[in-house]
């Protein structure tokens, strides 16, 4: 069998666009200063080792199980119109867009549970060594998370971050430990818009940050 010739979509470029790994989540991410990838890691490393450089840039959700997922679904409509007989350019309308980013937790911290709860609330009274974890039953302004991001490598040295805006988890909590094993804590963080007349945009974004020149 002869080579693949021009029918391969193999390009010189295609294994330097490869998404490598499964990345790290970040909660409240303060990047408007951030101008290159190269700033960026070095923002990610500051939050995971806890150095005082990234005090207030955000704090990481933990070390995740199987990756994760970024999902984007629409509602789409199509009027019912006689004498319609094929779709149409422009025929369509955007009812509803969710988008939300999916992962699983392997480390069980208060803060972690607190965010799976999308509801509750943690207090640690002032000189206690215990952290009591509550649900209220009400979900208020103060439980959705200001960002969530996920910030991944690609081959080249570009980073590439999808950032999810006023974030709650509204999937069912499950907490699941095994013998022989370790506690698990899914999530699925969705996006919210930041009030009733915010229709332009959805409430998400995808950047690429390219390597400093």
């Amino acid at each position: 069998m002869g080579a693949p010739g021009l029918t391969s979509p193999i390009r010189s470029e295609t294994f330097q666009n490869l998404q490598l790994n499964a990345g790290i989540f970040i909660k409240n991410l303060v990047y408007d200063s951030i101008t290159d990838a190269a700033a960026l890691k070095t923002l990610i490393t500051n939050i995971v080792t806890g150095a005082s450089a990234a005090e207030g840039k955000g704090t990481m959700l933990g070390a995740t199980r199987g990756g994760g997922t970024f999902v984007v679904t629409r509602e789409i409509r199509e009027p019912d119109v006689d004498g319609r007989r094929y779709p149409f350019k422009g025929g369509k309308f955007v009812d509803s867009a969710d988008a939300r980013l999916t992962t699983t937790l392997i480390e069980v911290t208060p803060d972690a549970l607190v965010l799976a709860l999308g509801n509750g609330e943690a207090n640690t009274p002032s000189g206690s060594k215990v952290t009591t974890i509550k649900m209220h039953t009400a979900i208020e302004s103060t439980d959705y998370i200001t960002n969530i991001c996920w910030v991944g490598d690609i081959a080249d040295g570009r980073m590439v971050l999808i950032l999810l805006e006023n974030a709650l988890n509204t999937a069912d909590f499950s907490l699941t430990f095994t013998d022989k094993g370790e506690g698990t804590l899914p999530v699925e963080l969705h996006a919210h818009q930041a009030n009733v007349n915010d229709y332009d945009y959805a409430p998400f974004k995808i950047m690429y940050f390219d390597k400093a020149s």
